[in-house]
């Protein structure tokens, strides 16, 4: 008998699952924090802050989940995670028109290596079987 390991589902269907939940999280995150700069008296004064705290908790948490979906893949969390900062590299450069700060290329790093570190902290550990002799 063969005892592999048997993933539910096609590794592009996890893919896309991830996907679309990683870009929800930052969404839903970015909503919550603009909630919480508009009750500021001044919104605009620690907005890259909060910007900056939001991709590294939604990676965070991307990262996790992702890494679980896959039974510890790292890999597939850090593809996950490459993918969607590609999805926001283009949309950076659709709407700044082809300029791209340096600062936005230090952000998607950041969250690359976030997602990537919360991926191999949160993922599953196997519980090693004990042998009777």
């Amino acid at each position: 008998m063969l005892k592999g390991k048997r993933t539910k589902g096609s590794v592009y269907q996890s893919f896309l699952i991830c996907l679309i939940l990683s870009a929800a999280v930052m969404v839903i995150m970015a909503i919550l924090c603009a909630l919480v700069a508009g009750a500021l008296d001044d919104p605009t004064k620690h907005l890259a802050l909060m910007s900056l705290g939001v991709m590294l908790m939604s990676a965070a948490v991307s990262g996790v989940v992702s890494s679980r979906m896959q039974n510890g893949s790292i890999a597939f969390s850090a593809l996950v995670a490459l993918a969607l900062v590609l999805i926001m590299l283009l949309i950076d450069v659709i709407v700044c028109k082809g300029k791209v700060s340096l600062g936005a290329f230090m952000n998607y790093g950041c969250y690359m290596g976030v997602a990537t570190m919360s991926a191999f902290l949160g993922r599953k550990k196997e519980k090693h079987k004990r042998h009777k002799r």
